[in-house]
C-alpha cells in the first residue's frame, strides 16, 4: 500500500511538473508572437517618413517655384554572409540594402545667375552623392 502510495505521488508531480512546462511554452509562444505582431512592417505608410514626392521648396521666392525629389524609398540591413565577409578586404559585419528617392526628369533654372535643377518628376532609384 505505501508503495503503491508513493508510486501516486510520484506520477502526480511528473503530471504536474509538465503542466508548469506547457504553461511556461504557452506564455512564452504568447509573448513571442505579441512581439512579432507589434514589431513595426515595412511598409511605408506605417513609418513616418513619406513616400517619396515632388515637393515644393519654400526657401524660393514665389514667382520662381522651384521643387525638389523628398521622402523615403526601400532600405534593410543584415547581418554579412560568412562566405562574403570572407571576401572582403575589410570585413563589415553589417550588410545593408538602399534606393534613394532621386529625379528622374528636371530642367536647369536660373535664379540670380545661380544655375538651379527643377525637378518634375521623381522616382525610387539608385543612391548618388552629390559634391557642390
Amino acid at each position: 500500500m505505501k508503495r503503491e502510495l508513493s508510486h501516486n505521488m510520484m506520477t502526480c508531480a511528473t503530471t504536474m511538473q509538465s503542466v508548469k512546462s506547457a504553461r511556461l511554452s504557452l506564455l512564452l509562444m504568447s509573448f513571442l508572437l505579441y512581439e512579432a505582431d507589434s514589431y513595426p512592417s515595412m511598409d511605408s505608410q506605417n513609418m513616418a517618413c513619406p513616400e517619396c514626392t515632388l515637393t515644393r521648396n519654400d526657401y524660393f521666392p514665389d514667382d520662381h517655384p522651384i521643387y525638389q525629389c523628398v521622402g523615403c524609398c526601400f532600405s534593410r540591413a543584415y547581418p554579412t554572409p560568412l562566405w562574403s565577409l570572407k571576401t572582403m578586404r575589410i570585413p563589415k559585419n553589417i550588410t545593408s540594402e538602399s534606393t534613394c528617392c532621386v529625379a528622374s526628369r528636371s530642367y536647369e533654372s536660373d535664379m540670380v545667375n545661380i544655375k538651379i535643377l527643377n525637378h518634375t518628376e521623381c522616382h525610387c532609384s539608385t543612391c548618388h552623392h552629390n559634391k557642390i
